[in-house]
């Protein structure tokens, strides 16, 4: 579902369709935001110790004792070996006697902290000691003694041989190590700890608690459960583990307690609304300030929050209440509870800022929603989401700073899914804006379907309705299925187009407006009369019905929508006066055209429409009432009114007036689009005065204005008079390449080709267009055929059957002379004297008898060769 503001409304053009409007996703990151925030109570600030005593500790507490407190003679005796009496002999016993004597002296050296006497005594004793335990521990002191002394990589080096030797004090080295590692080096001691082959228990503590304190839960819990550990200190570093990975469930599964897990157990059980389960424990807990947090936070759960009752906690725990509450109500919160939390850091006020700006924003307060926004400073997170919110909440008010909030986001969030609806709504706001390039640009990289349908929108309003409809293909959306459907309109291609417009599922009012064309341009009237009955009251649809139905030529549906309609509107009014002039209700139109006129709105629709009412109506005389009405107003294309004038004057040979509208229109619209219009009228009226050279003047103009056929017609019209030839050439010109001048040009070159042939394919085009045009043009061809034979029969024998008196004598002219020519003298000689006693006055009169006379000389009858002679001359004389 989308939630839209609808910042410009739909507008539709009778060429094509376009939208503006700014989607904002309905997201829901209220969850999320609470998840991101949340604040651990102070109880969770816990360290988890040690509660045993590591194998190193031991080791420095036994030897002090035997350093101390010596039983034995070897530590009295000033001489090694001397105690020593049995069957090894003395040297043995004073080389085991040393032995131990070069151990204790460097142990003594080491409890004192004399650690550069260890270091300088340890290889030449070391070499003379042969026992592998006191070879051990001076090996052990001396690693111990590197550490002290500064020495730490040496000391590292040789505690890492150690812990992989077989030393027999290797476990006191390991638990040193990592006693000296465990605030140094993480990364160290868990290579360390994989690496050895037996681990000692204070190992395992420091080993989770490296991961504990760097928040690896997970390996903490799985190392647990893998290794089947069961030290007190390993089934806390479990149980909190999980806590803070929040599986709780696993928490009420286990049966172990103890006091360092039990605030977690109780906070759990909260969590969980087991809060039946939680007095034992929490009566048991020894701390009473956690026992408070505990009380706030239940009350919490049951909807009870009291600023007052936070008064007693800490900072941090008062968020945590505060996140636990609207993680569990919001958004059904106590709002004003929420602001008069009081917390003594105030820079944890951002944090109640930012929810109060969110529940304002979920309730549609915006305004209000951005005063919280702009309360939050300090905490850098918040910041950079209120910008985001901020940016949503101005798209309501303000697109512009939407803009700049949204953008600022962009430069600073890396959360992938909300910058892909900030880019959605910057881009969106720059499409409005007509900044197409940099909302393309925005989403350039981007392949999502958001950023898609951007995309589409920059296509849309680029017209490259092509590509828009490829890069959509397959995308189920309902923003996407009207672009391509709008798109599919503005290509003509109006099935498909309706094809998509069916795929929308939600019937908003911009798809109706749309499918309400469709149907138009389909021809599906009563479907698009069906969509406009449903928004009657909506002046858009109305506008764009009646409108069609007007160019359909449903001129009383015009007339009847406007009526029932009841909406005043000047342009409805406008459409039903030109309906009822079709319908050739003329009064009645000419009643609205001229109450629009009294308003001064649509000036040349009424002016025009009032002439055109007067002309169909026969009126004379109404130009000058015209020139004088028109006089009071300045409207767009008045020089078209001018020109209509002076079209009517030119009509009904008023002289005078178009003269005079004619040199108006030049002195006042010399830079008129109609200005070739009007030098065609001016060339006709010096064609009907016989100035051909002005006419061929102004008509040459006109056409070198608009490549008007009409101004190059006229212009041949006149050079008929003055240069037949050129006028020949300009319309065969015009019957090759100017569409609608067939008929007209195919007549004058009849006229005035000299060419037979030409002649005759110019006459047959008349055939069955106008018969007198046709037998002029057959009676031409004969004239011009050199020879009149056989292929020349048919045409006369049309002519001599054509019943028309003027074209009868050609007829038995052409056929006379045919058989003249085939020898038929006599038959011929009949068709030459039907012309003299029926058609004497016809201009082939002459001629028959001429011919009449050659007959009887063919056929050696001079006397009545004499009598036609005699004909002649009287006709002659």
């Amino acid at each position: 579902m989308i939630k839209k503001a609808l910042i410009v409304i739909l507008l539709f053009f009778v060429t094509r369709v376009t939208y503006s409007a700014i989607d904002v996703p309905n997201f829901s990151f209220v969850g999320k935001e609470i998840a991101n925030f949340s604040v651990k109570p102070t109880f969770t600030n816990i360290k988890i110790k040690f509660k045993g005593v590591s194998k190193f500790s031991s080791y420095i507490q036994n030897i002090k004792v035997k350093i101390n407190e010596p039983i034995k003679e070897e530590y009295k005796s000033d001489e090694p070996g001397s105690i020593y009496s049995s069957k090894f002999g003395t040297g043995l016993s004073a080389i085991f006697v040393g032995e131990k004597a070069y151990r204790n002296f460097l142990v003594k050296k080491y409890l004192e902290k004399d650690y550069i006497s260890v270091l300088e005594n340890y290889k030449k004793y070391y070499e003379k000691i042969k026992t592998k335990e006191i070879k051990d521990e001076v090996r052990l002191i001396y690693a111990f003694s590197l550490f002290e002394a500064g020495f730490k990589k040496d000391a590292y080096n040789e505690l890492d041989e150690i812990i992989k030797s077989q030393n027999i004090f290797k476990n006191v080295a390991i638990d040193f190590y990592f006693n000296i590692l465990k605030d140094v080096n993480k990364q160290k001691i868990i290579s360390i700890f994989n690496e050895l082959d037996k681990k000692t228990p204070f190992s395992v503590y420091v080993y989770l608690n490296t991961l504990f304190s760097s928040r690896q839960y997970g390996k903490v819990v799985q190392y647990v459960l893998d290794k089947n550990v069961d030290y007190d200190f390993a089934n806390d570093f479990y149980i909190i583990s999980l806590y803070f990975l929040g599986k709780y469930d696993e928490i009420l599964k286990t049966e172990y307690y103890s006091e360092t897990v039990a605030p977690f157990l109780v906070d759990v059980l909260i969590e969980k609304e087991q809060v039946e389960k939680v007095n034992e424990i929490l009566n048991n807990l020894q701390d009473g300030y956690i026992k408070e947090f505990f009380k706030v936070k239940i009350a919490a759960l049951n909807g009870t929050f009291s600023p007052s009752s936070l008064q007693s906690l800490k900072d941090i725990d008062k968020l945590s209440v505060l996140m636990f509450y609207l993680s569990r109500y919001f958004p059904n919160v106590d709002s004003k509870a929420i602001d008069e939390i009081y917390f003594s850091d105030y820079k944890l006020n951002d944090y109640k800022n930012f929810y109060l700006g969110l529940y304002y924003y979920i309730k549609n307060s915006y305004k209000k929603a951005i005063l919280y926004f702009d309360k939050i400073i300090f905490n850098d997170k918040l910041y950079k989401e209120s910008l985001f919110y901020k940016g949503i909440c101005y798209v309501y008010i303000d697109l512009n700073q939407a803009e700049s909030f949204l953008t600022q986001y962009l430069n600073k969030s890396l959360d992938d899914q909300k910058i892909d609806i900030a880019r959605f709504v910057v881009a969106q706001i720059r499409i409005l804006h007509n900044n197409y390039n940099d909302a393309f640009l925005l989403v350039a990289d981007c392949d999502s379907n958001l950023c898609k349908r951007i995309k589409a929108e920059v296509f849309y309003h680029l017209k490259k309705y092509n590509n828009l409809l490829k890069l959509t293909e397959g995308i189920k959306d309902d923003r996407v299925y009207f672009l391509r459907a709008a798109s599919f309109y503005n290509l003509k291609e109006y099935s498909k187009a309706l094809d998509e417009v069916e795929k929308i599922k939600f019937k908003e009012r911009d798809v109706d407006f749309l499918r309400m064309l469709i149907y138009f341009k389909k021809d599906k009237i009563m479907k698009a009369k069906a969509v406009l009955n449903n928004h009657l009251s909506d002046i858009d649809f109305l506008k764009e019905g009646v409108k069609y139905l007007f160019l359909a030529g449903k001129y009383d549906d015009v007339i009847n929508y406007v009526d029932k309609s009841n909406i005043n509107n000047d342009y409805l009014l406008l459409l039903k006066a030109k309906s009822l002039y079709s319908l050739k209700r003329y009064k009645s139109a000419e009643q609205i055209f001229n109450a629009l006129l009294d308003k001064g709105v649509y000036l040349f629709d009424t002016i025009y429409g009032i002439i055109n009412i007067k002309k169909s109506l026969g009126e004379k005389n109404f130009v000058n009432s015209i020139v004088n009405l028109i006089s009071k107003y300045d409207f767009k294309d008045k020089d078209f009114i001018i020109l209509q004038l002076a079209k009517i004057s030119f009509e009904n040979n008023e002289k005078e007036n178009y003269i005079k509208l004619i040199n108006y229109f030049f002195k006042k619209y010399p830079n008129s689009k109609y200005a070739s219009e009007m030098l065609i009228l001016r060339a006709n009226f010096y064609m009907r005065n016989n100035m051909y050279e002005k006419c061929v003047i102004d008509a040459d103009v006109a056409y070198k204005k608009s490549k008007s056929a009409e101004a190059l017609f006229v212009k041949a019209q006149c050079l008929k008079e003055l240069d037949p030839k050129k006028a020949y050439f300009i319309f065969k010109d015009l019957l090759v390449n100017k569409e609608g001048y067939e008929y007209l040009s195919r007549k004058e070159i009849i006229a005035l080709s000299d060419n037979s042939s030409e002649i005759l394919e110019n006459a047959l085009y008349f055939k069955d267009k106008d018969f007198n045009i046709y037998y002029k043009g057959l009676e031409k061809f004969l004239q011009k055929k050199e020879t009149i034979g056989d292929e020349s029969y048919q045409y006369i024998m049309e002519l001599l059957e054509s019943g028309d008196k003027n074209f009868i004598p050609a007829g038995l002219f052409y056929k006379g002379v045919y058989l003249f020519n085939k020898g038929d003298f006599l038959y011929a000689l009949k068709h030459f004297m039907k012309i003299y006693y029926l058609f004497k006055d016809s201009v082939y009169t002459d001629k028959a008898l001429k011919y009449a006379r050659d007959c009887y000389l063919k056929m050696d009858k001079n006397v009545e060769a004499e009598k036609i002679e005699k004909i002649l001359k009287k006709l002659e004389g």
